[in-house]
């Protein structure tokens, strides 16, 4: 007895070993399939600077370090040129910004005051949250152009080509004009409606929604570290200057008294700097005069053809209005300052103006300003623009609503995608519901027929329906497509649907369960008066809900899911479904919107089964049970 319990004691053991060492490799095999599925719904929640991060839970969901990073990615429209230009930085990717140095609020709330009381002239600013240069996602103030423009053109395309010359096929091609920085000399105001309508809408924007253009940034990172490389220290060979770095170097408003700056400053002045912020003192006038006189030869009717006025002379013709738009006299004006005396030039920016601000309201004493705003400024010639300092505390003041700003973001392009290209939502609804249709009446019509009579081939028909499941279906997409080429039925619902409204498989299974239907029920039937059309309605599709219901869902997702077949017959974009729209929107978008688009593809199959699930359930089983 003591052996047979010890030996009895060691199987269980073994037994319960083999047990957890099944369920470990179930678990084991779910969690390989299960991971994969988390990171791509992580990753749908994600943008470029974040989407290398393979973890379950974006990390910006808790992270305010993560979330400041993605916050200047999408303020910045995508550009770490420009972030590195505005904040005086120098950073080589939107990963590596890390959260600045904790200062006092005081700092922070004079900047956000002086952009308030300043108001900025609109082009010395860009529209934050607008564009998006490298991963074509659609941020805050894109999508809200886009509804703005909608309205106005009271949502007809054919207003919007009229009203602003451009021939979009879609609502979702209308997007915020991404000009290069306002401070480069290429910039110019070319006249078009629609970079007048979004200056309207930049101009209804909050001040920390805005991009403001650093003179110094562009004179330091663009122009001098060109020059003298990302170290200061060439630079203070070459000056004799002692500079701990980058951040205390700044563009003056005239030019240096002499030496190597005086130079280096009218060179980024005259020929860099964009126009709109170079200032001519009017002490300069007869000097523009004489220029004009010379570059017309002394012709003043050839200067009033091109300028398309009537001056009395030379010295009649005014510094140019606007030293922005496109023509005759800003060509000049571009020509004349490169030669204008230096004397007379000066700049006027952002940062200068945020300096006089600073001296307006603290005065001369820095030592006041220092310590309110906690920064050891050299003086106050050398303050920079706190616009680091200002961004975090931006993202400080929302983290809700910038996490949820995120989360959503690739959702609602797929979903403004979907709703604003074509008819891809109407064709696919129309072909789910044409195919689901057409399987569940032609198909149960032909099981009924072989499980009602004893046909003499029944079992050789049954063979060759089973025959045409072991090809796959790119077999015979050809011929199909070639014959519905023959029967002009291409970009038609018919290609669609005919092709696969028989299916083998679906007629083998309803004739199995169509076969374990008692048949006391028919001959009750027919003892009743009942024809073939009554019995096959009432009896036979009526109890064979499960088995139909099953058919139905096979039915739906391989309408659903068509997309290669569907984009062969019908290359008409009118007749595209959604498949062909996702996978057309998958060759642009950015991977995480992708991730996306496979998600919210996959909502209705999932919906359907779930609200058919008790069914499908009972389709597998009772035929079990018969």
């Amino acid at each position: 007895m003591s052996l047979l319990s010890t030996t009895v004691a060691r199987r269980s053991r073994e037994a319960k070993l083999y047990v957890a060492l099944i369920y470990t490799l179930l678990v084991t095999g779910g969690v390989t399939m299960i991971y994969p599925f988390l990171i791509m719904i992580s990753g749908s929640f994600k943008s470029e600077v974040d989407l290398r991060d393979w973890d379950v839970v974006p990390k910006y969901f808790y992270s305010d370090a993560v979330l400041f990073r993605k916050y200047v990615e999408t303020k910045f429209n995508e550009s770490v040129a420009l972030y590195n230009s505005c904040a005086r930085q120098s950073e080589y990717a939107f990963t590596k910004v890390e959260p600045p140095p904790a200062c006092p609020a005081a700092r922070t709330d004079d900047w956000h005051a002086f952009l308030v009381e300043a108001r900025l002239p609109p082009t010395w600013v860009l529209l934050g949250h607008a564009s998006s240069v490298n991963s074509r996602l659609y941020p805050r103030h894109a999508r809200g152009f886009r509804a703005s423009v909608v309205k106005a053109c009271g949502g007809e395309l054919g207003e919007y080509h009229a009203r602003f010359g451009s021939l979009v096929t879609s609502w979702l091609n209308v997007n915020f004009p991404s000009p290069v920085s306002t401070a480069d000399r290429a910039f110019k105001l070319t006249g078009s409606p629609l970079q007048a309508e979004a200056l309207r809408y930049l101009v209804l924007q909050p001040v920390e929604d805005l991009v403001v253009i650093s003179l110094d940034g562009r004179y330091v990172n663009d122009f001098l570290q060109l020059k003298y490389g990302k170290g200061i220290r060439a630079y203070n060979r070459a000056h004799g200057t002692r500079h701990a770095d980058w951040s205390t170097v700044t563009l003056p408003a005239k030019p240096p008294a002499d030496g190597l700056e005086r130079a280096e400053w009218l060179e980024f002045v005259r020929a860099d700097l964009n126009l709109q912020f170079v200032r001519v003192s009017p002490a300069a006038r007869p000097a523009f005069a004489g220029f004009l006189n010379r570059r017309y030869e002394g012709r003043l009717r050839d200067l009033n053809r091109a300028y398309g006025r009537r001056y009395a002379s030379f010295e009649a013709v005014p510094f140019p209005a606007s030293t922005l738009a496109v023509g005759n006299p800003l060509v000049d004006w571009e020509i004349f300052i490169r030669e204008a005396p230096p004397a007379a030039l000066s700049v006027d920016g952002p940062d200068i103006r945020w300096r006089a601000w600073l001296r307006d309201k603290y005065g001369a004493k820095l030592a006041g300003l220092r310590a309110t705003h906690g920064a050891s400024y050299a003086s106050l010639d050398t303050i920079p623009m706190p616009v680091k300092e200002a961004l975090w505390a931006e993202m400080q003041a929302h983290p809700r609503a910038l996490r949820w700003e995120f989360a959503t973001r690739n959702y609602r392009h797929v979903v403004e995608y979907l709703a604003l290209h074509g008819r891809g939502l109407v064709n696919t609804l129309i072909l789910c519901t044409l195919s689901i249709l057409a399987t569940l009446i032609v198909n149960p019509v032909a099981a009924y027929a072989m499980s009602r009579y004893n046909l003499p081939s029944t079992y050789k028909i049954l063979l060759f329906l089973l025959a045409t499941i072991a090809f796959p279906p790119m077999v015979t997409a050809i011929p199909n497509f070639l014959l519905l080429k023959q029967l002009g039925m291409l970009n038609t619902f018919f290609a669609l649907i005919l092709p696969g409204m028989v299916n083998g498989y679906a007629i083998f299974l309803l004739k199995g369960f169509f076969d374990s239907l008692p048949r006391e029920l028919y001959e009750a039937a027919q003892l009743d008066g009942a024809g073939e059309w009554t019995m096959f309605w009432l009896i036979t599709m009526n109890l064979s809900k499960p088995i139909l219901a099953v058919i139905a869902l096979d039915a739906f997702n391989a309408a659903y899911g068509a997309f290669m077949f569907a984009f062969i017959v019908c290359q008409n974009e009118k007749m595209w479904t959604l498949g062909v729209y996702l996978y057309n929107l998958q060759q642009y978008a950015h991977q995480s919107v992708t991730f996306a688009a496979l998600l919210v593809a996959s909502i209705p199959t999932f919906l359907v089964f779930v609200l058919a699930q008790r069914i499908i359930l009972q389709g597998i089983v009772v035929p079990i049970e018969k």
